[in-house]
């Protein structure tokens, strides 16, 4: 019953967005659809090569990257290629989705009390902000 109610809503999602309902891209939104754990795409594709042995992780990186454009999934970027950070102190990062500019800014008050929930000691805070800096936005049309 759950499966059904997820390739209803699967399909839904392609016919907004104009792609074709494939085993590949089912397989894919099956697994991702409701995931808390931030699987990264070597684990997604583990997983969906159970179903579609032959599917590539070019394949899943694709299907992963359309749905991010579409906003049906979040993507997590520059977590893994590390950069270096000269203010080891808590602050926030704006970071251009364009050039790959990093600046710095000041967390607001609200965050420098910031209490987590549960038995999870806090160790770092770091608020990323991505977008488009000046010099990328001019460059760029606008988003309505």
């Amino acid at each position: 019953m759950e499966q059904d109610k997820t390739l209803q809503e699967f399909q839904q999602l392609c016919h907004a967005h104009g792609c074709k309902c494939t085993p590949q891209r089912f397989a894919v939104y099956s697994f991702i659809h409701g995931n808390l754990t931030h699987p990264d795409v070597n684990c997604i594709w583990e997983h969906v090569r159970k179903a579609i042995p032959n599917i590539t992780r070019e394949s899943v990186f694709r299907i992963l990257s359309e749905f991010a454009n579409f906003g049906i999934i979040g993507r997590m970027d520059k977590i893994i290629d590390a950069r270096f950070d000269g203010r080891p102190t808590n602050h926030g990062h704006l970071i251009c989705e364009g050039c790959g500019a990093i600046v710095d800014f000041d967390l607001p008050e609200s965050l420098k009390s910031f209490e987590v929930p549960g038995k999870f000691q806090l160790n770092h805070i770091e608020l990323r902000v991505s977008g488009l800096c000046a010099k990328c936005a001019k460059k760029s049309p606008k988003k309505e």
